[in-house]
């Protein structure tokens, strides 16, 4: 079967694998994998800049919106694993079945490698805000302790005044 051709096969199976029958108006959850694959299907399967800089943005987008990492990735294992469902059952050719299951393959890794790197830049930002937050207690505590030194002086000095 011609790329073309499989596209088309895949593309009328976006329904069914992307479950929207209850979703009505809204857009599924991991279409962006889906979109990806056809993508790469529609290129033979190779890896393209573009198609990895879609991914990673449709993924960023999806984090920035507040979705979390887990989630993302679950929606990309979803529509993996009811696309291959779908494909086991509507393609009779192997090797038909291949290209589509390497194309999956890549896209699904490439969303795991976005949420990976997300995942490690909100750790970073978070280990930062941690430790900026703990040196201001620290601050804040040397604050206070000046602070009691003083009173107790002057509290001292005023006893001795009178």
């Amino acid at each position: 079967m011609s790329d073309v051709d499989l596209v088309e096969v895949v593309r009328v199976l976006r329904d069914e694998v992307l479950d929207t029958a209850e979703l009505g108006d809204r857009e599924a959850a991991g279409s962006e994998t889906f979109d990806a694959v056809l993508a790469a299907l529609s290129v033979g399967g190779e890896s393209v800049p573009g198609l990895d800089l879609n991914v990673h943005d449709a993924v960023t987008r999806r984090l920035a919106w507040g979705d979390n990492e887990h989630d993302v990735l679950a929606d990309a294992e979803r529509v993996f694993d009811r696309l291959l469902a779908a494909i086991e059952r509507t393609l009779r050719d192997p090797a038909d079945r291949m290209v589509v299951i390497e194309a999956a393959t890549q896209v699904v890794a490439n969303v795991a490698r976005v949420v990976a790197f997300a995942a490690v830049g909100r750790a970073s930002r978070d280990r930062a805000a941690r430790l900026r937050e703990e040196l201001a207690q620290r601050q804040l505590k040397q604050v206070l302790e000046k602070q009691r030194a003083s009173i107790v002086r002057m509290e001292l000095d005023s006893k001795r005044d009178f």
